[in-house]
């Protein structure tokens, strides 16, 4: 039986939205990630709401310390190699330009890299030097391309979603959840979330800038049943990333041990134009491991027209 698209927004409302997302610049400066004021740290950079890095945008925030700043900005190190193959493809401009992807060279061999460069018209060069690195089929002009992604620590990308959907969270539950600030911010070492995100890659669109949605859960507790009680939907690039924000103080008192919990998803696929009986893929991803990791992503599509310098492959 397939599940229904719609229940979804039976359990779950949406609390807050980039796009409705207002702070107004107070005189009195108090981080809202580390509860610093001015008076114990400084307040002279600008920060985003949403990363430059999955687009531009000018949605600011004036709750954010430099320190803080600085903190996420190394989350977002991990986070800009994890999704750097789609942002090259798609064409999505961050603070200066489109970013080149370049893969990890294997051997530590230059001629082994395979590199990605955006240019004018949608137009792509892409320089691969491995064999293994590719599948080409002319006829059906269609091919397969491994992009071997640079060391990056998952736990990092977990955290930069958190920290946006923190950063949307309304102010009036900050204080149920002050134990996931302090995690974010490294002030706590431990605490317990669903580690697993989900990433839909949309086939017929893509976004034009960036935005995230919050959503909460009108009931935490159905029968034996329990639900996440925050879902982050984060959309850029073709890509619909949700993960699940950690349980808030207040629920975390409740004994769970009795009851299942269940996982209902965004149902990405609405963004896109496709027929309800058509297959749509959903990744999962676990996001709790703590070292650097690297990974091998194929992505495939297919083309009009292209200048090919690459042998094809015998089957």
């Amino acid at each position: 039986m397939q599940p229904d698209p719609l229940d979804f927004w039976k359990k779950y409302e949406l609390v807050s939205s980039s796009q409705t997302y207002s702070m107004e610049k107070s005189k009195s400066k108090i981080c809202r990630y580390c509860d610093k004021t001015d008076k114990e740290t400084t307040f002279t950079q600008d920060t985003h709401l949403l990363p430059e890095l999955i687009g531009e945008n000018n949605i600011l925030t004036f709750d954010e310390c430099d320190k803080c700043n600085k903190l996420f900005s190394d989350y977002e190190s991990s986070f800009s190699i994890f999704i750097r193959p789609y942002i090259t493809l798609i064409g999505v401009k961050g603070k200066k330009k489109i970013p080149k992807f370049q893969s990890r060279t294997i051997n530590r061999n230059e001629e082994t890299r395979t590199t990605l460069i955006h240019k004018k018209d949608n137009q792509k060069e892409l320089h691969i030097q491995s064999i293994d690195d590719y599948s080409l089929n002319t006829k059906d002009k269609t091919f397969d391309i491994v992009f071997r992604k640079p060391p990056f620590i998952p736990l990092k990308v977990y955290k930069t979603l958190l920290k946006i959907g923190l950063s949307l969270l309304p102010i009036k539950f900050d204080k149920f959840n002050k134990n996931s600030f302090a995690w974010l911010t490294n002030r706590q070492d431990d605490l317990t979330f669903i580690p697993q995100g989900f990433i839909t890659s949309l086939k017929r669109r893509s976004f034009t800038e960036p935005s995230a949605y919050l959503y909460r859960a009108k009931k935490i507790f159905i029968g034996k049943e329990e639900f996440p009680e925050y879902i982050l939907i984060l959309c850029f690039a073709n890509q619909i990333f949700q993960i699940f924000l950690p349980f808030s103080d207040e629920f975390k008192k409740i004994h769970f041990e009795q009851r299942q919990l269940v996982l209902n998803l965004f149902p990405a696929f609405v963004f896109d134009k496709i027929k309800m009986s058509q297959i749509v893929e959903i990744k999962a991803y676990d996001f709790s491991v703590t070292t650097s990791v690297t990974e091998n992503h194929k992505i495939s599509f297919s083309y009009q027209d292209a200048q090919i310098n690459i042998p094809e492959k015998n089957s």
